[in-house]
């Protein structure tokens, strides 16, 4: 972290700021290692390689899941063998976090890789980058920020950013911020350890569905957007209104994960009790979302993929069917959608 953080920190146990700040080890990017200390309740906060943790008074369901993520074998290489995120892997595996979240088109991007995921709602961020209309002087925090990825993609448009998340996952930002700087923190989004009125914007990919109440998720959010501020948030699984909820998210709970399944009026619902004033939701190009997630599969020609191209380049064809789509995507499955609360 770099001092200038100091000012908009507050201590997520009593709600304190300033923090007192000890350094240990400062490098010509950031302090390294150190500690902040409330003057208030006397929390001690460490700093570690650059990333300060503010996990140490977590409730038992956030450290339940942050366990379960830190001991998931995330990368599989093309051997079969399991890799977890530590130091290791990253400096192993650092060619292919540089190339997220389009990859490089190698077996790990591609059908059954372990980035297949990332790779195939790519256009989904690169849709959202778009749609934020950036100009470099806004204050962004990443929540759920795991690989960092987005903040970095932030930074590099001149954006002062912050990347949250409560699992190792984010120690792959010592990466990207050597070619742009960001702050990290480990924290849990519904304790923000951030000042009111600090932020423009807060994003989010596949994060919020992490949270088991909406509303408090959505009013905490709130409580760091400056006024007129706004939450973009993408890749949240929906399901819809006369769908069942997937085995999945049962089998994942066992694991220690947080996964929550919500219909989109429950999305809708949470925000706006969360103070937000305007809630949109926007459903996506079926097309463009398709071509996406096709193109590092199969490669042979097939009637879908020749209709999503043809739907691509008609977009006054496209937006008459998603707008006849509406009704039937809300009650069965929305796919590619993004929820911009306004505060």
């Amino acid at each position: 972290m770099r001092e200038a953080l100091l000012c908009v920190l507050r201590c997520p146990r009593c709600g304190n700021n300033p923090l007192l700040l000890e350094k240990e080890r400062v490098d010509e990017l950031e302090i390294k290692n150190g500690r902040t200390i409330c003057n208030r309740c006397l929390a001690e906060y460490r700093i570690s390689e650059g990333i300060i943790d503010f996990l140490n008074k977590a409730n038992e369901r956030v450290m339940r899941e942050r366990k379960a993520m830190d001991e998931e074998e995330y990368i599989t290489d093309e051997s079969g063998v399991k890799y977890r995120i530590t130091d290791e892997a990253i400096e192993k595996f650092k060619d292919k976090f540089l190339t997220l979240p389009q990859g490089d088109g190698t077996y790990f991007f591609k059908r059954g890789g372990s980035f297949q995921g990332i790779v195939e709602a790519s256009g989904r961020f690169y849709s959202a980058l778009e749609s934020l209309h950036l100009t470099g002087k806004e204050k962004i925090l990443e929540i759920g920020a795991s690989f960092s990825y987005a903040s970095s993609k932030f930074a590099k448009i001149g954006c002062s950013v912050v990347a949250l998340d409560i699992s190792d996952y984010l120690k792959v930002s010592s990466l990207f911020i050597k070619n742009a700087y960001y702050d990290r923190v480990f924290s849990d989004m519904h304790n923000i350890p951030f000042q009111d009125n600090t932020f423009d914007i807060v994003f989010g990919a596949a994060v919020l569905h992490h949270s088991n109440d909406l509303k408090e998720i959505f009013s905490e959010i709130r409580r760091v957007l400056k006024t007129g501020g706004r939450i973009i948030s993408i890749n949240e699984p929906s399901r819809g209104i006369f769908e069942k909820v997937h085995p999945v998210f049962e089998e994942v709970k066992k694991k220690g994960f947080g996964d929550v399944s919500y219909t989109i009026p429950e999305w809708r619902k949470g925000a706006r009790e969360g103070g937000f004033k305007k809630v949109k939701l926007e459903f996506l190009s079926l097309a463009d979302d398709y071509i996406t997630r096709h193109k590092n599969r199969d490669t042979r020609d097939n009637f879908k993929l020749r209709l999503a191209h043809f739907f691509q380049s008609h977009r006054g064809i496209e937006r008459f069917i998603l707008a006849v789509l509406i009704l039937p995507r809300l009650l069965f499955r929305q796919k590619s959608w993004r929820l911009i609360g306004y505060k």
